[in-house]
């Protein structure tokens, strides 16, 4: 007999869908120590997201600030496969809280409202805040909905513009990352993902020649 659903099965389709967003009640979580910064991930305002609500990525509105992922399918950290269940479900963050597979109006409602920032995270004090205010002005994240309609389009885009950009993304986190000696899954929260990473995961070819990265249609 058919029954509706009331409850989690703990079949891991959520959490293998990648980790949550975070936001402002969740907070506490960071500050104890129980989400550290190596297992996040910034989402910074242009990127390409797949939200709860919709199959098709689209450019996030806000800066979003994310449980890291990991595998080929960016399964949510905090998941064990072994014990079908979250390593951290008394202290789950807010979304996972609210999430109901059966009823997701709870968590459609949280997407990108009151969500953490960086900066309400990193302390001005701390010497990363000063490199990630100055990449944030120096390369903020272009608009990559638009950029991957207008390359799949192949209509006109500035490259040498967007180039510029590219390789001023990887010398400013490269600065921090030598000056500061930080690590990959830090930089990846400091900074986010690089540029020309997600340039082409929109289609775009990047090589690199005479120590600069270098932008080409796709064929």
């Amino acid at each position: 007999m058919k029954t509706e659903q009331t409850e989690c099965r703990q079949c891991g389709t959520c959490c293998n869908s990648g980790g949550p967003a975070l936001h402002k009640e969740d907070l506490s979580l960071i500050e104890s120590g129980l989400l550290p910064l190596k297992r996040l991930i910034t989402i910074r305002r242009g990127e390409l997201v797949q939200k709860p609500d919709d199959t098709t990525p689209q450019a996030a509105r806000c800066e979003l600030i994310k449980i890291a992922g990991t595998g080929r399918d960016w399964q949510c950290f905090f998941y064990s496969d072994t014990g079908k269940g979250c390593l951290i479900y008394q202290d789950r963050p807010l979304s996972c809280r609210e999430l109901k597979c059966w009823d997701t109006a709870a968590v459609e409602d949280l997407i990108e409202k009151n969500t953490l920032s960086r900066f309400d995270i990193v302390d001005k004090d701390e010497p990363i805040f000063a490199y990630i205010e100055e990449h944030e002005a120096k390369c903020p994240t272009p608009d990559m909905e638009a950029l991957k309609h207008a390359v799949q389009a192949k209509s006109k885009i500035d490259l040498k513009s967007l180039e510029q950009l590219v390789n001023e993304d990887i010398r400013l986190r490269s600065a921090a990352v030598q000056d500061l000696d930080i690590s990959l899954a830090e930089e990846l929260f400091y900074f986010g993902r690089p540029i020309f990473q997600q340039l082409q995961l929109i289609g775009m070819k990047v090589t690199e020649a005479e120590g600069r990265l270098r932008l080409r249609w796709p064929s």
